[in-house]
Parts: structure tokens; C-alpha cells; sequence
């Protein structure tokens, strides 16, 4: 469901967003989020989703924006 509303949201945002640098922290940040909340084993097909989603709009990730998915979920230092 999750990936269903990110699809739904990259469709407005692209033709909403004035430069590319608004839309890759906000697209990327909720795209961690899901990636996150994935078993380790959901991760693959997760990212997959959302490459091909972003090809469907002939987007790609910027090089300095790419997560290295076998690492376990960030976090927060206390």
C-alpha cells in the first residue's frame, strides 16, 4: 500500500515541483521510510518497486541519493 501511495504522490509532485533538488530529499526520505519497515527479505522487491517506478517517469536516483539496502534500518544515536 505504501508503494501504491509514493507511485500516486511521484505523479503530483513531478508536475508540481519547480527544481529537482525539492523533489529527490522528499522522494528519497519517504522511500527509506518504506524500505525501512521491509523484512529483510521484502527489501529486494521493495526497491525494485521504486526503480521501476522512477523509470516508468524515466527518473533515476541521483548516485549521491542511493541506499545501500543490506544494511540494517537506521538508528537514532540517544
Amino acid at each position: 500500500m505504501q508503494l501504491d501511495a509514493l507511485a500516486e504522490m511521484l505523479v503530483h509532485w513531478l508536475a508540481q515541483v519547480r527544481h529537482p533538488a525539492q523533489f529527490w530529499p522528499q522522494f528519497e526520505t519517504l522511500a527509506a521510510e518504506i524500505l525501512d519497515q521491509c523484512e529483510p527479505a521484502e527489501r529486494e522487491q521493495a526497491h525494485a518497486c521504486i526503480q521501476a517506478m522512477l523509470k516508468h517517469h524515466a527518473l533515476e536516483l541521483p548516485a549521491w541519493h542511493q541506499r545501500d539496502d543490506r544494511l540494517p534500518p537506521r538508528t537514532p544515536e540517544a
